[in-house]
């Protein structure tokens, strides 16, 4: 894996601003979180796999009873890998809500409204997912609304624009487009129809079959020209100068989150990391409502990559009890939200092409989060259980490993998973959602 990130991608608010409000954010700050006991030391409130093997660390609780907790080893810093994601979404949860909705707003002044020539400004609000289906779809509601040709398309420093995001989930920030030269580069490219080329047509099928079943309007030209794309200033954009406006809901963020969990997406996380305010404001959430200190999670990245900081590398680092209290959290917000966690989890009963292989009937009865890193070999897996008890989340974290060993860490994981499949009596309950078509 390479190492080399985007420093000032985690810590700038001047590229990715501050999270945007939402009215359905969750009131959070009660939630009772469990404590563990002041036991020096293993506790083993029932008998548990590996508990001999220094390469793992494991740790359960039922409905969040400490009485019910089980754990070895769940106390030491590991890496998270991309279990971080998990965190991430709580945060994401936290502040937004799950039906939390990006607006990408359109502002159209006629220059010539019988020929279809138009200046535009967009603003797409941080939106993290604007990719080719999204950028058609514009033009979808821009043909409707009469514009066939783009004077000047203006753009302001929240449009990022990533034609395959959803295409390139585990590519790192320093490999793909986040400055707006490269957002310009890529409207100008699918804004005019003469550079449409073979992933464009695929991406219109794509257009096509999701208007279908969504029953949305689309209307794609044939033709379209932009003629100069620029970025502009907030001086520079006077909304009187554009007496038309528009306004594109994106997905609710439970489908971004969906995606994100399932294909383990580091640029979706990053960028909802660095959009709800980065490293300096995460720390707050995790003082005072995950109820966390520096000595139980570190966490620098959305998405579990590393970054390298004085030439030295730092990863996000847990201990399983700390990943238990994550959690809780998100079970609790999932409570109150009347949210399925099978909406923002990966479910192996239904999502065959994610980053869990289903090799045993898990009959809609658990949803988790993955983590594999290489370069400091990590292999997790963190989630829950549905059982007629109650709701079980589970830790487990491989670690300290050589990697011509991850095929037994990845067997012992899968048995750890197994054992509790064994041991408590399922009850199905995790639904399942679309979490592929997310442009809209």
């Amino acid at each position: 894996m390479k190492l080399k990130l985007v420093l000032f991608l985690f810590c700038c608010l001047s590229i990715f601003g501050c999270a945007p409000s939402s009215s359905s954010t969750v009131k959070s700050e009660s939630q009772n979180l469990p404590t563990r006991p002041e036991v020096a030391g293993d506790i083993l409130n029932r008998e548990l796999l590996n508990t001999q093997d220094q390469r793992v660390s494991y740790c359960e609780i039922l409905e969040n009873q400490i009485s019910t907790y089980s754990g070895y080893r769940d106390t030491e810093l590991l890496p998270l890998a991309s279990t971080s994601k998990l965190i991430t979404t709580a945060w994401a949860l936290d502040q937004l809500g799950p039906h939390f909705q990006f607006k990408i707003e359109l502002f159209l002044n006629p220059i010539n409204s019988s020929q279809g020539l138009y200046d535009v400004f967009l603003k797409s609000n941080y939106d993290p997912i604007v990719n080719i289906e999204k950028l058609l779809f514009i033009l979808s509601e821009l043909n409707q609304a009469g514009v066939k040709h783009i004077r000047h398309l203006g753009v302001d420093k929240s449009t990022r624009v990533f034609l395959g995001v959803l295409m390139n989930p585990h590519l790192e920030l320093d490999q793909i487009p986040t400055s707006s030269s490269e957002s310009m580069s890529n409207l100008k490219l699918i804004f005019n129809s003469k550079n449409w080329a073979e992933k464009t047509k695929q991406a219109q099928l794509n257009l096509q079959e999701w208007g279908l079943s969504s029953h949305k309007k689309i209307n794609l030209p044939d033709y379209f020209i932009t003629d100069d794309v620029s970025l502009l200033s907030p001086e520079q954009m006077n909304p009187a100068n554009y007496p038309i406006k528009k306004v594109i809901q994106s997905a609710p963020l439970l489908k971004y989150l969906k995606n994100m969990n399932v294909f383990s997406n580091n640029y979706l996380a990053d960028s909802l990391f660095s959009l709800l305010g980065g490293s300096s404001a995460y720390a707050a959430f995790q003082k005072n409502k995950l109820k966390l200190s520096q000595k139980e999670l570190v966490l620098l990245t959305g998405s579990g990559l590393p970054l390298i900081v004085n030439d030295q590398r730092r990863d996000n680092l847990g201990s399983c009890f700390a990943m238990i209290k994550v959690l809780s959290y998100i079970h609790n917000i999932a409570k109150e939200s009347k949210l399925n966690l099978g909406s923002i989890l990966l479910n192996p009963t239904s999502d065959l092409d994610g980053t869990f292989s289903a090799s045993l009937q898990y009959n809609q009865a658990i949803v988790l989060k993955t983590g594999r890193l290489f370069d400091v070999p990590a292999l997790n897996a963190v989630g829950f259980v549905s059982t007629t008890q109650g709701m079980l989340s589970f830790v487990f974290l491989g670690h300290d490993f050589s990697n011509n060993e991850a095929d037994e860490i990845d067997q012992s994981r899968f048995e750890m998973i197994q054992n509790i499949f064994s041991h408590y009596q399922i009850q199905p309950q995790f639904i399942s959602t679309d979490y592929k078509d997310i442009f809209l």
